[in-house]
């Protein structure tokens, strides 16, 4: 994939792991993560991930300079 220039914009694609079981969690926390999807928009992962960054991880997959 090469680097990633600091300042430069670039359209990326993520991969986005969660967990199904926490044991350690309410099931309130269970259930969102269940109804998170492929057409979830970004913004709602990283929400999520500010509260539940142990549960929620990311790979960059690729990413193209604009």
């Amino acid at each position: 994939m090469g680097t990633v220039d600091v300042g430069k914009a670039y359209f990326v694609t993520f991969k986005v792991y969660t967990l199904k079981k926490a044991p350690d969690l309410s099931s309130d926390f269970v259930e969102f993560f269940q109804v998170l999807d492929v057409d979830q928009p970004v913004e709602d992962f990283l929400k999520a991930y500010r509260l539940f960054s142990n549960y929620i991880r990311f790979e960059l997959v690729e990413a193209e300079p604009l």
